[in-house]
Parts: structure tokens; sequence; C-alpha cells
């Protein structure tokens, strides 16, 4: 089997049986460094089994469609196969979700869907804090509709932001825009989203 078909989740099996290319239990980074140098292909699939589905969950959330998520998540993973000689001391974990952001972020740029950047006077808002009552899933469903119907730019730098957990100069750096746009950016999603959620925030 080839190393791009090993990586198709459709192909992928767990097991405990020695000489399988997984491992039951999810490595630590350092696990991971030393499967890099004494077995790649081990290192391999420890790594998809770690990091694939929350790849995939982090494109998703740009792209909004699972197949294409999981086509971009399956790219990255052969790329970091192709350069595995060169990665070095390489915290994956961070390394794989960067690497899954440019993904998404490529993929919409090809496909003409990028914003243009509105400049906005500076507020000092924080994130609205909503009250998880009645249906859980339902509250969720709605948060996740109202981000999906930010402006592009918006909602891309949104996502960095609170999904992901990126600093405003990480993301500055992965989008090539200043801090100051990525906090404007940050604010207007806010406003839309006080407006978008504002039955939930006043139950």
């Amino acid at each position: 089997m080839k190393v791009s078909e090993s990586l198709n989740p459709r192909n992928v099996k767990s097991s405990s049986q020695p000489g399988n290319l997984y491992i039951c239990n999810m490595p630590g980074n350092d696990q991971l460094q030393v499967l890099l140098k004494e077995d790649e292909r081990r290192f391999m699939a420890a790594l998809f089994k770690s990091y694939f589905t929350p790849a995939c969950k982090t494109i998703y959330r740009f792209v909004q469609d699972m197949s294409v998520a999981e086509d971009l998540a399956q790219d990255v993973f052969i790329k970091i196969w192709n350069k595995r000689a060169g990665l070095g001391e390489v915290y994956f974990k961070a390394y794989i979700q960067r690497s899954a952001i440019n993904a998404a972020l490529d993929y919409l740029d090809k496909k003409k869907r990028r914003g243009v950047h509105t400049e906005l006077e500076e507020e000092n808002m924080q994130i609205p804090v909503l009250p998880m009552q009645g249906n859980l899933r339902e509250t969720a469903a709605k948060i996740d509709a109202a981000v999906n119907e930010l402006p592009e730019k918006c909602r891309e730098v949104f996502i960095l932001s609170r999904y992901e957990e990126l600093s405003y100069k990480e993301i500055a750096s992965t989008l090539n825009i200043s801090v100051k746009t990525v906090e404007n950016q940050v604010m207007t999603a806010l406003k839309k989203l006080r407006v978008s959620l504002k039955e939930l925030i006043s139950n």
C-alpha cells in the first residue's frame, strides 16, 4: 500500500498486533520524535492517528465541507511525509494545526472567497458569554450558524482567535495583515454576533 493510500481515513485501522502501523495509545511529542528517528512509517501512522481528526475539524471550520476538509487534511499529512527528513525538533500539534489552517486558507484563496479588509474604530469589547440553557447542541448549532454568517475575512480572523486560540500577532502573520486589522475584525465579529445571538444573550 502506498503511503498516500495508508493516509486515507477509509484505510486506517487500529490494532494492538505487533508490526501494525498504528499504536493504540496516543503518543506524546517526545515519543513521536523517537519514532521519526527509528521507524518512519510507524511515526507517520501514529501522527495520523493522533492529529488527523483535529486537522479535519480545524479545516472544516473554514471550508464548511467535510469531504474537502478530509482531502485537505490528508494532503497536509502527505506533505509532512514527503519532507519528514527535514522536520527536526518540531512540536507536532502546533505544526499540524498551522499546516491545517494554511491549507484551508489556501483553498479559500484559490476559490476567490477572501473578503476585503474593513477598518473599523477600535472598541474595548469582550466576547459575549452565552448561557447554555435548554438543548446544548441546539445552542451550539445557533452559535456556529451565526459565526458562519460572518463576512469571510471576519470569520477567518474570529475562528483563528476564538477557536484555534492564536494570538493577534500570530493571526496577523498567518493572514499577512496588520495586528490592528486583526483587532478590528474581531471587534466587527463580536458586534455582529451580539446582534445575531441577542435572543440567546438576553435569555
